[in-house]
């Protein structure tokens, strides 16, 4: 009895850490999605973001939101790399097996932000190139394109596999966009800088202007800096 003793005495320190690095994700989930909802990146039907939880074979995601404000800790759901929903109080976004397959395919990759980024859809729907126009267009020069919605699953198995070398996002044909990151911060920030980037390209074509490009020796040294 008092070896059963010790030994929860050892592992509920252990429990205690783990649920409070859930939590400490998942504030951090719950502050990147109001964050991306004020810049006017999630549109009208949402979006996602998840986290791979340090440790363990799953993941904590954003469910299908009605609405961004009332996303809250209690509605995240915590799902394996294989599917299963661990714990579940919302309804599993369309996005979640694209999530899963990018985690799959990248283990670097520890977060995802889907967004339906306004300006950067534009970029995609019409097939506008992304030339290294600025410091923060640089990484984004050759964005892979996949067509939304292909048949039997094959849509996220196509994103994973086009942001299988070292792109840091790919421009989603009618779905908007999604950033990978080693962090959720750096996730969040190639949102914001994908989608400022195609603000000021779009401009430029609305002024019917060939925008100025960065020299191609400085775009190499941006890229093997900022990549």
């Amino acid at each position: 009895m008092a070896k059963a003793s010790a030994a929860q005495a050892l592992e509920w320190p252990a429990s205690r850490a783990k649920d409070e690095a859930k939590e400490h994700l998942a504030q951090q989930i719950i502050s990147a999605f109001n964050s991306l909802a004020r810049s006017s990146l999630l549109g009208t039907s949402v979006g996602d973001v998840s986290v791979r939880m340090f440790g363990t074979d799953s993941i904590l995601i954003t469910p299908e939101m009605p609405f961004v404000e009332e996303l809250t800790i209690n509605d995240l759901l915590e799902v394996t790399m294989g599917g299963r929903i661990m714990h579940r109080r919302g309804r599993p976004s369309f996005s979640q097996q694209m999530h899963l397959a990018i985690y799959r395919q990248r283990p670097d990759v520890k977060a995802i932000v889907h967004s339906h980024a306004p300006v950067a859809t534009v970029l995609g729907i019409c097939e506008l190139p992304i030339p290294p126009v600025t410091v923060d267009a640089v990484p984004f020069v050759d964005l892979p394109r996949v067509p939304a919605f292909l048949r039997d699953g094959q849509w996220a198995q196509e994103v994973s596999a086009r942001l299988a070398g070292e792109a840091p996002a790919a421009l989603l044909l009618n779905h908007g966009i999604v950033t990978i990151g080693t962090n959720l911060q750096q996730a969040v920030r190639r949102t914001l800088a994908l989608e400022e980037t195609a603000r000021i390209l779009v401009l430029c074509y609305l002024l019917q202007q060939v925008p100025v490009t960065l020299p191609p020796e400085v775009v190499e040294i941006l890229r093997q800096a900022l990549l």
